[in-house]
């Protein structure tokens, strides 16, 4: 991200401000006097909790820090022990994303990410208009055959396409940058994403023991996503006048960085050819009883196996481990939530307040909770957080628990301001999409997606009986 220090401003500093608001909000919490609902162990679990998703959004400590300070101070303050603390490190969901990450690291490193995206933009290229779509569509792909871990390649790949097209900050530039927003970034909310669906199948099992979540589940409810992005995309393109929009190079810059790749390498076919083999382990699952698990847990490492080679030691280094870090902290505060009686004080609150309600009326509700949560967490620590909570009020107000989780997911890409999301705050911090182009624009979107959700989606899950 860009930004210089202004000794002269004042004010307090950032990073003291940031310091205070941590602090600040946890003591808040504490001066509540506990209760039989409102627990002593529940009101250290908020003010933990609070207190590092305050580090994590002001970037007070580094990424890795404040994933081994939240479960540590689960363990010392007493809320639970260790063994709770630190449970979600026997999850599969670490293992399985840990996986998802080594697969696209070494896809990227190896080129084949790019190839695709060259080729794919090339042959929807042309135009202004064409490019956007074509960015949209290159997202589902890399999304696809990484299992939703494409959104740094496909924010890099976009930031390229505005520095080729010269492109400065502009209603040009906020265009594009938004198609690589839902390029990179709402794929991880329709496609089959591993971390996700275990989040969401641990949190059903819990009142459905015997739940089990496919590779098409979510693409299947979720859908409504894409609509959502390509009207959003349509509208802005006719409020912006895209169809005048020019830009330098077209499909001849296109078609020059696709030739500079050369022959497909051999280690790209092999890549190719381990994501099918992942593939159809995955949609078989369901016939062999094996656990999606495995698959994520496995086959990515046969990229390293003498004879396959494709990937190396070096390219394990590029691996983002803090994050693997972060998301099983994310997935403790779902287990220790649990634990403490998170999700009954939830459900004590919501169920009177929705009791009698329409259906459609809960499910707004949880759409406006999970609008309201995106501002203050990450995805992973949404879903890791609010499925059993959201899973226990649907259930109690005769609704599916799998759709209230759905609806969960759905939230985390209803976005405002570029902090909620690591994939939008890297779109931004390139310095292309001003802040009043990317408030308009994901403002836009999330209207859209409230218009989809009530007029195609809610019919739809009525008609699947999945409500």
């Amino acid at each position: 991200m860009t930004g210089t220090k202004d000794t002269k401003s004042k004010g307090l500093p950032a990073g003291l401000t940031g310091w205070l608001v941590s602090i600040l909000i946890p003591v808040m919490i504490g001066i509540i006097p506990d209760n039989s609902l409102y627990t002593k162990p529940l009101k250290l679990f908020f003010m933990i909790t609070l207190f590092v998703i305050c580090l994590v959004a002001f970037n007070l400590l580094p990424l890795l820090a404040s994933a081994v300070l939240l479960p540590a101070l689960y363990t010392v303050s007493g809320v639970v022990p260790a063994d709770t603390a630190f449970g979600s490190w026997t999850n599969t969901t670490v293992w399985m994303i840990l996986g998802a990450l080594v697969l696209a690291t070494v896809l990227d490193e190896c080129g084949l990410l790019i190839r695709i995206a060259y080729w794919t933009i090339r042959k929807c290229g042309g135009t202004f208009t064409r490019t956007l779509y074509g960015i949209f569509i290159v997202g589902i792909i890399l999304n696809l055959i990484t299992f939703c871990n494409a959104f740094v390649i496909t924010m890099v790949l976009v930031y390229g396409i505005c520095k080729a097209m010269n492109l400065k900050p502009s209603k040009e530039s906020a265009l594009i940058c938004l198609a690589g927003c839902c390029a990179g970034v709402t794929p991880s909310s329709f496609l089959y994403n591993p971390g996700y669906v275990s989040l969401m199948e641990t949190a059903v099992q819990n009142y459905i023991p015997d739940y089990k979540m496919g590779i098409l589940d979510m693409p299947q409810y979720l859908w409504g996503l894409i609509l959502c992005c390509v009207i959003t995309l349509f509208v802005l393109t006719k409020l912006y006048g895209a169809k005048n929009m020019k830009f330098e190079g077209g499909k001849e810059y296109f078609d020059m960085k696709y030739k500079e790749l050369g022959p497909m390498s051999r280690k790209e076919k092999k890549g190719l050819a381990i994501v099918g083999i992942l593939l159809i382990y995955l949609i078989t699952t369901n016939l062999t009883g094996l656990p999606a698990a495995y698959g994520f847990m496995l086959i990515p490492y046969l990229l390293f196996v003498p004879g396959i080679s494709v990937g190396n030691g070096e390219m394990v280094k590029k691996i983002n481990f803090p994050i693997i870090f972060f998301i099983a902290s994310c997935l403790g505060i779902g287990v220790v939530g649990n634990a403490v009686g998170f999700g009954d004080f939830i459900a004590s609150i919501a169920v009177p307040m929705l009791a009698g309600k329409s259906t459609l009326t809960a499910c707004l509700a949880f759409l406006a909770f999970g609008a309201a949560a995106n501002l203050f967490m990450t995805p992973y620590a949404m879903v890791g957080g609010l499925s059993i909570p959201f899973a226990n009020v649907a259930l109690q107000l005769g609704m599916s628990p799998a759709a209230a989780c759905m609806i969960l997911v759905f939230a985390c890409d209803l976005v405002f301001l570029p902090h909620e999301v690591a994939g939008y705050l890297v779109m931004y911090g390139f310095g292309l999409m001003p802040m009043k182009e990317f408030i308009k624009t994901q403002s836009l979107k999330s209207l859209v997606m409230l218009i989809v959700f009530v007029c195609v989606m809610f019919p739809l899950w009525g008609l699947m009986s999945m409500l």
